[in-house]
């Protein structure tokens, strides 16, 4: 546009500013408690996939002459040298990452929570004995469970045919 000589260019008014960030602000509204309810499902997805991931990684083992790993002599369970023992052997024997032994709702939990020692993994692996095949035949026993119940549908596991689903108690 020409004006008395000069050249003027199109702003934004106030006004427009004002009434895009208001709509903005309703349209985000709308949108978090969405949110809100997405995020626990994520996290549920993808502690699935970590469970279905080292069903995968440890299958060899199933079937292995050597059976399922077996822990050192002297190793209580639950300990953390236990714990240091299954990140260390999958990770140098079957080439599995650290990461997959986290479930992300079980670290925003113990995040939020300092004073516990946090666990060095989230899933706990089924002592099998060592002969081969023997995981394979408990086709009900989990392979591998969460360490807590932080999806409200009981603590998830993975069983010999690969299925990822909440541990069923045996006692109601």
């Amino acid at each position: 546009m020409k004006s008395d000589g000069l050249i003027r260019e199109r702003a934004f008014t106030l006004t427009e500013l004002i009434v895009v960030v208001g709509i903005i602000g309703i349209l985000l509204s709308l949108l978090l408690p969405s949110a809100a309810k997405i995020l626990p499902r994520a996290g549920e997805i993808v502690c699935m996939s970590h469970l279905h991931q080292l069903w995968i990684s440890f299958s060899p083992c199933a079937t292995d002459p050597d059976g399922w790993p077996q822990l050192p002599q002297g190793v209580k369970i639950g300990s953390i040298e236990e714990q240091q023992f299954w990140l260390d052997y999958s990770s140098n024997s079957l080439g599995v990452p650290a990461k997959i032994w986290h479930c992300p709702t079980i670290d925003r939990s113990v995040r939020s929570t300092t004073k516990a020692q946090a666990p060095l993994i989230h899933y706990l692996p089924t002592l099998f004995d060592a002969r081969p095949g023997t995981p394979n035949k408990w086709t009900s026993m989990p392979w591998f469970t969460e360490i807590g119940n932080v999806h409200g549908q009981g603590n998830l596991s993975v069983t010999a045919g690969g299925s990822v689903q909440p541990l069923v108690p045996l006692h109601p």
